[in-house]
């Protein structure tokens, strides 16, 4: 959902001085799918517990659903304010789901956790990017 202009569009960007550069956000991409792969792997290969397992599929499924949504948002809609204010209910989102995956215990609940640890730097990452090039005309 980035589209092909993913340096240009940095490029063109005031960014806060202590943005990782662009591979670094490229290994957290990757990161990211690699996670959500054995995250998926792991609840669809244990015994399951119907209600539990809808849940976290659903919740997995709008995570990266929203996510998508926001590389959309920002790469392509060039909306840094929009991009901003969707950390709220994505963050949500993502605790919501480190919660579930605590209760049914899956193994993986530790190594999710550290995914909304890494939002609130994001989300910070996002209001400090959106306030830096506010007067622009890349924002709303």
């Amino acid at each position: 959902m980035s589209g092909t202009g993913i340096k240009a569009r940095f490029d063109e960007l005031r960014l806060p001085n202590s943005a990782p550069r662009l591979w670094a956000w490229s290994i957290i991409g990757g990161a990211y799918y690699v996670l959500f792969f054995f995250l998926l792997r792991s609840v669809l290969g244990r015994p399951s517990i119907p209600f539990w397992t809808s849940v976290t599929l659903t919740l997995t499924a709008v995570l990266l659903i929203a996510n998508a949504s926001w590389n959309w948002i920002f790469f392509r809609k060039k909306d840094l304010w929009l991009s901003f204010v969707l950390f709220a209910p994505y963050l949500l989102l993502a605790f919501t789901l480190a919660g579930v995956l605590h209760r049914i215990r899956n193994p993986l609940s530790g190594w999710f956790a550290l995914y909304p640890a890494y939002l609130a730097y994001a989300t910070w990452w996002g209001y400090r990017l959106w306030r830096l090039n506010r007067g622009s005309s890349q924002t709303s």
